[in-house]
């Protein structure tokens, strides 16, 4: 009986050990891995392809070690290929003669970096020939076209992005000057009274404040202004004869420029003292002035309305 279950137990362990060995064998089975190679003539300066693909489980995945060139070729570019499970080496050869490419190990890993499997692809042979050599060094291969290169920084697009803002910022500040011109301009013309309103004000005050004789001294010298101010011609520079006898100078009505004269000339014979005016005098001639006053500025408004 002891006998017969040490038997069962020999037989047992066989089968779980045939069972290991035939699951590793299948799995090793469901391993395949290729390496190509696009050409095996090639000459130099040449792009050559060499591939190196696998079919395993998806349990799995495969891993190579990183290839170094030497003086006689170098490693362009390393892609992974995304049709099928793999890698694609850009080879370029720089000296003629026949070269190996050796065995590569690859190794099937499992998702936790356990190596399972290390497989070595084949290793290839390749020719590289002068590039003179096709032709009988009669004639060289065309030259490649140049690949484009993108400049690292658009330097003439930012140089005329900083033009035109700089302009757009000039405009802007020209604009903003004018504005505030505009504006202080307007304040200014607010702190000033116009002309008529300042020569009405201070025909009233010299009429309350002044006697006679200050009064025609003031009055004369009130309207000199006052024209001065209005048409901008130097009448407070000007003597009464100069005034009289540059009349055209003056855009009055042919009586209202003589009965200012004539006010004028009887004010100058008041100030030396050799005149005295009546106090009716006084009273008429403060009430000629206001109406000169508004006369003149009302003709002048219109006359420069007219030309504007």
């Amino acid at each position: 009986m002891n006998q017969s279950k040490i038997t069962e137990t020999i037989i047992l362990v066989l089968s779980v050990f045939i069972a290991a060995g035939c699951e590793k064998e299948e799995q090793v089975k469901t391993i395949s891995i290729y390496a190509e190679l696009d050409t095996t003539d090639a000459t130099i300066g040449d792009v050559i392809s060499y591939r190196i693909t696998g079919e395993f489980p998806n349990n799995l995945h495969m891993s190579i070690p990183e290839l170094e060139g030497n003086e006689s070729f170098e490693i362009r570019q390393k892609l992974k290929l995304k049709e099928q499970t793999g890698f694609e080496f850009k080879l370029v050869f720089w000296d003629t003669g026949k070269f190996e490419i050796p065995s590569i190990p690859v190794e099937i890993a499992q998702s936790d970096s356990t190596i399972l499997h290390i497989i070595e692809t084949d290793p290839f042979f390749i020719t590289v020939h002068s590039s003179l050599d096709k032709s009988g060094g009669k004639e060289l291969k065309p030259v490649k076209s140049p690949v484009p290169v993108s400049p690292p920084f658009p330097i003439k697009k930012t140089l005329l992005w900083l033009i035109f803002l700089s302009l757009f910022g000039f405009f802007i500040y020209l604009w903003n000057h004018r504005i505030q011109f505009v504006k202080r301009k307007r304040f200014i013309q607010n702190l000033i009274p116009a002309p008529n309103i300042e020569a009405i004000d201070n025909l009233e005050l010299i009429n309350k404040n002044c006697d006679e004789k200050e009064f025609y001294v003031e009055l004369s010298y009130l309207l000199r202004k006052y024209v001065e101010s209005s048409i901008y011609i130097k009448t407070l520079e000007m003597t009464t004869e100069e005034i009289d006898s540059n009349q055209s100078l003056i855009p009055l009505k042919e009586n209202l420029l003589k009965e200012w004269i004539l006010l004028l000339k009887q004010a100058d014979l008041i100030k030396y003292a050799k005149h005295f005016p009546e106090e009716d005098n006084r009273k008429n001639d403060f009430e000629w002035s206001k109406q000169f006053i508004k006369l003149s500025y009302d003709h002048w408004t219109k006359h420069q309305i007219g030309n504007s």
